[in-house]
């Protein structure tokens, strides 16, 4: 982006050579109106920038139409998206129907104010003379062909409107996002309320845009969904950076340890601001990397990880219950894979997560999925409360495969929980049970193992806690069933079926043995 010339005619000759492209560029609608809101000051050029521009003009030739952008505050990011986005896309077209949202009315009205500012101004009329406004309501910017910016807050009634584009910006205080039920709220009010607002749910458009706030906030919510592009850009980077479309030249790079903007906060003042904001905070709204807080009973940081998987000797599956499909508490599968140490240690490895809300009859078959899918050494579950009907169900069926609960002292209680966790953090501490340092999920078991006993959800802890309190009887009992019906990971059994060996005769397998065998697809 040219800086314009000191000399105001020539300044004045390059801005109207700039109007045509800025109708279709919005990179340069921003060069150009920027200094409308900052009393005539230039911007300062920024990669950065070029890739949020970049991003959010792909929403409309066939880019991703779920973007999240994560930025420091201060970063313009309220500024880029908020304002100066919605006034260039009713430029274009003003018609167009557009939502943004904020944790508060003061917030989304002053952003209003902002937008109206630019759409008022003599530069934007020229940019765009047809769109004309005709409503100065201070909730609403609406043109004289009914277009419309609708400016609101979290919680309110939105249902008479739909829109086009939709812009979530700053949905949650930073206190408030450190109260479970809160960000329970703000999740069901999204699901149930903005994402049905949309006129159109192939080409509308939904941008999240905040700075990090809780491991578990809308956030990582929106990840662990899928389908949305996601920008985290952290002050100082954290890993290497390259952003770039079509195999062209990269739009905004950088490497470890570089600020997001030198020419905007120098290193010193970044390493000042280090020093006087709290490092959890820091993390999260600077750094885009919340981290864990909690009770203290489990320090996240002790946990032992790995990052290169080993050949698993056999694998186990940990089944928490519940019966709730929409709320409520969640149905959680953990599965380890099963390893020896160097010094012949059997380790249990982390390695997948299951977490769904369903009913108590699709329960019964996820777990039979799974087992299918997978064919664990051996399934652990607790069969108290909820857990007590599938656990009679499934072992009429899968009674090679089940835990008898009666071995297994189960969470039914808080007391017991409590038991099962402290037992359990010894293992995790040990390294007897570790954690990958990568996978779907793990952002809220990390954040559950923060938080328990005080956190909304538990259902991982307690599949984890269950494993951990009773490791070596685990351990046995799916080493017993792995030789016994050759339940090996699928690396093991080809290592086994690879290794030169005398044949033996084939083995008789009793009628229950045969039978499942059989249900499992294997040879008999």
């Amino acid at each position: 982006m040219a800086r314009p010339t000191n000399d105001r005619r020539e300044a004045k000759a390059a801005i109207d050579d700039l109007i045509p492209f800025a109708r279709r560029d919005f990179g340069i609608f921003v060069a150009l109106v920027f200094p409308v809101l900052h009393g005539g000051k230039q911007m300062v050029p920024a990669s950065y920038v070029d890739l949020i521009v970049e991003t959010l003009m792909r929403t409309t030739t066939g880019g991703s139409r779920r973007l999240i952008f994560n930025l420091p505050p201060g970063y313009m990011k309220s500024t880029l998206i908020t304002v100066l986005y919605t006034a260039w896309r009713l430029g274009l077209n003003p018609s167009e129907k557009i939502i943004c949202i904020s944790y508060g009315d003061d917030l989304s009205h002053e952003l209003s104010r902002k937008t109206r500012q630019v759409m008022q101004s003599p530069l934007y009329r020229k940019i765009f003379p047809g769109t004309v406004l005709a409503k100065k309501a201070e909730d609403a910017i609406t043109t004289t062909k009914d277009g419309q910016r609708y400016a609101t807050a979290v919680g309110s009634d939105i249902a008479g409107f739909r829109a086009d584009l939709i812009i979530m910006d700053d949905l949650i205080q930073p206190d408030a996002a450190l109260n479970e039920l809160h960000k329970q709220k703000l999740r069901e009010w999204y699901s149930g309320v903005v994402a049905q607002r949309l006129r159109d749910q192939d080409t509308g458009v939904i941008v999240l845009v905040m700075h990090r706030l809780a491991p578990d906030d809308l956030t990582q919510t929106f990840i662990e969904q899928g389908g949305w592009f996601h920008i985290p850009l952290p002050l100082i980077a954290i890993q290497p950076e390259n952003y770039s479309f079509d195999n062209k030249e990269a739009i905004h790079a950088r490497a470890v340890g570089e600020l997001l903007s030198p020419h905007w906060q120098s290193a010193e003042t970044v390493q000042d601001l280090r020093k006087t904001v709290p490092p959890h905070i820091f993390e999260a709204q600077y750094q885009q990397k919340p981290v864990f807080g909690g009770s203290g009973m489990c320090s996240v940081e002790r946990l032992v990880r790995y990052s290169k998987r080993p050949p698993f000797l056999y694998t186990i599956h940990s089944w928490d219950l519940a019966a709730t499909k929409n709320g409520g508490n969640f149905t959680v599968c953990l599965k380890f894979g099963v390893a020896k140490d160097d010094d012949g240690s059997e380790i249990l490895y982390l390695f997948q997560i299951l977490r769904i809300q369903v009913e108590l009859p699709d329960v019964r078959i996820a777990i039979a999925a799974q087992d299918q899918s997978d064919k664990p050494a051996l399934i652990v579950m607790d069969g108290n409360g909820v857990g007590l009907g599938p656990y009679q169900d499934l072992r009429k069926t899968m009674g090679h495969l089940l835990v008898d609960t009666k071995s297994l002292k189960g969470s039914a209680s808080p007391a017991r929980k409590q038991q099962n966790f402290n037992n359990a953090i010894l293992a995790l501490y040990d390294g007897l049970i570790r954690i990958p340092e990568q996978m779907p999920l793990l952002e809220t078991l990390l954040y559950e193992l923060a938080a328990f006993p005080d956190g909304k959800f538990d259902d991982q802890v307690d599949a984890l806690s269950i494993i951990g309190a009773h490791r070596k009887l685990v351990l046995e009992r799916a080493r017993q069933r792995a030789e016994q019906f050759g339940l090996w990971a699928p690396e093991e059994r080809a290592r086994r079926s690879n290794a030169p060996h005398d044949q033996p005769a084939p083995p008789r397998w009793k009628p229950h043995e045969q039978r499942f065998r059989l249900r499992r697809g294997l040879p008999i």
